[in-house]
């Protein structure tokens, strides 16, 4: 055998082996980049919560990894809205989320949110910051998300 060069078995061994790592690695959930898991922050930069962003909705949890709501898109008269529901005994919308600003079902203006490149900020209607939130993608939808959980909307009434 000429020096430099694989012996056929042993290539077709090695490609067969490379082949079943990668597929190893694609099934146990490493070539998954969804969700994009991020941090809810109080104005004091401690954690307060998490947020797992998708394509077209946010799952929102506390700190102890239990789901407190989710913020998605829904189409109505003929547009996309975000509407925000509350997680619980049973699923209850309470509130939707339009030009940067948080509703509740009644119309109330309860934040308003802005984000840049790679943060998302909250405030209440008087200016006051309520937290922010690293959303690297998909900044719209996350903000909304982030927005609806520092207010307490996805808590229990």
């Amino acid at each position: 055998m000429a020096r430099g060069k694989m012996e056929p078995r042993m290539k077709r061994l090695l490609t067969t082996g490379l082949l079943a790592l990668g597929l190893l690695a694609l099934s146990s959930g490493w070539g998954h980049a969804l969700p994009i898991k991020t941090e809810i922050l109080n104005p004091q930069k401690k954690m307060i919560g998490r947020a797992h962003v998708y394509i077209d909705y946010v799952e929102l949890l506390d700190p102890a990894e239990q789901l407190k709501g989710r913020v998605g898109f829904v189409k109505a008269d003929g547009r996309f809205q975000l509407f925000i529901v509350r997680d619980g005994d049973k699923q209850e919308w309470v509130g939707r989320a339009a030009n940067r600003r948080l509703y509740d079902t009644k119309g109330k203006l309860l934040a308003l949110y802005d984000w840049t490149t790679f943060w998302v900020y909250v405030y209440t209607p008087e200016g006051e910051k309520l937290g922010q939130a690293r959303c690297l993608s998909f900044r719209g939808i996350c903000a909304a998300g982030v927005a609806s959980y520092l207010t307490g909307l996805l808590e229990p009434q």
